[in-house]
């Protein structure tokens, strides 16, 4: 048999090599659904961008209220308005479905810090704290000190509207202390997102006798940069409709992260739950937007926090006071509430709407005729 020469065995490895090339390639296709699905939220859109509407560093903290990001285009189906229910009961509402098996991260998953970012301890009494972002030095005992803003009855009639400027912001699955690198914190899967959240907190609000209704419409699809422009219609059109609605409750998750650019996640535990803290957000008419209601709207969150202060302390960060209008000045009653970060799971999120339900529910049956 004729010996290969030194040309014809290296064009074999060549050949031999590009195969099992080929070969590697064609298998790491074929698993790719099964490692996107061992992947929570798993995205192709770059990685979350910081927003320029920070609120400020606390604890050393810097916290971005209000996440932005690239988004994919969506159909031009609008989802429904929630109505109200045909009957109120007092059962919670449901909630999301628990993983049977704790998930395990890889070698590249970056991980989420729980932190308390109330300003106090368990251990101390609750305190009314504001992050004032204006130049307005505003103090909150004032605000307390004032009569309830909105004088009106509680009827059958809708009188609590839930919308959603940045609707496809989403949690962790629960179970999840990590995240991929590439995660960017947005689902237009509606059970992962804010939109879940609100449908919870307008059940609960029915359940306890307050008539809500809620806009799932996610308006940061397709064109985050026209979100605020999209919801304001929205909150016409929908005060138009109902003009028996006197509270907007516009709802967000937050994205908080420390000067490392490690993912810090609000979180407390009350009644033996973690609990995703929560944070109200109060525009102003210092960016030359009118806004005559504002210190009205002001306030109603200054009562609300110390309603909820009172209830469940260590639930809310401090209410964060903002030049931007964000759409507030269309009633006497309108907040921006932060619903936990994007490092809080989905779970943490119910479980603080439940509790901010029950202290929302008192206050205006306390206030209201």
């Amino acid at each position: 048999m004729r010996r290969l020469t030194n040309t014809q065995r290296a064009n074999i490895k060549k050949i031999a090599c590009l195969l099992l090339s080929v070969t590697m390639f064609l298998l790491a296709l074929a698993a790719t659904p099964y490692l996107a699905r061992a992947i929570p939220n798993l995205s192709n859109a770059a990685a979350q961008n910081l927003l320029d509407t920070d609120s400020g560093v606390i604890n050393n903290l810097p916290i971005f209220a209000l996440g932005t990001g690239t988004l994919p285009p969506k159909t031009d189906q609008a989802p429904p308005i929630q109505e109200l229910p045909q009957q109120n009961t007092d059962q919670e509402p449901n909630q999301s479905t628990k993983p049977q098996q704790k998930p395990t991260p890889n070698e590249d998953s970056l991980f989420v810090t729980p932190s308390n970012l109330c300003w106090y301890t368990q251990e101390e009494l609750p305190a009314l704290n504001i992050i004032d972002r204006t130049s307005y030095g505003v103090n909150l005992a004032d605000y307390l000190s004032k009569p309830f803003p909105i004088n009106t009855s509680i009827t059958a009639k809708p009188l609590v509207l839930i919308v959603h400027t940045h609707g496809s912001e989403s949690y962790l699955q629960n179970g999840y202390d990590f995240y991929s690198p590439n995660e960017d914190f947005r689902s237009e899967d509606e059970s992962q997102t804010v939109v879940h959240i609100g449908d919870l907190l307008c059940q609960r609000l029915n359940a306890l006798g307050i008539p809500a209704i809620q806009d799932k419409t996610m308006h940061d699809l397709p064109d985050y940069n026209q979100s605020y422009n999209n919801s304001l219609k929205a909150i016409k059109s929908l005060l138009a409709k109902y003009p028996t609605v006197q509270f907007v409750i516009d709802l967000h998750r937050d994205s908080v992260f420390d000067s490392k650019g490690n993912n810090v996640k609000p979180l407390t535990n009350i009644n033996g739950k973690d609990c995703a803290q929560l944070m109200l957000v109060v525009g102003t008419n210092q960016m030359g937007i009118p806004h005559p209601s504002w210190k009205s709207n002001l306030t109603f969150a200054t009562h609300l926090q110390q309603q909820i202060n009172e209830d469940y302390p260590t639930l809310m960060r401090p209410i964060n006071l903002r030049t931007e209008e964000f759409n507030q000045a269309q009633t006497k009653g309108s907040i921006i509430l932060e619903v936990g970060s994007c490092g809080n799971t989905i779970e943490e999120a119910e479980n603080a709407i439940t509790l901010f339900a029950n202290s929302y529910a008192t206050l205006l049956k306390e206030n209201l005729t």
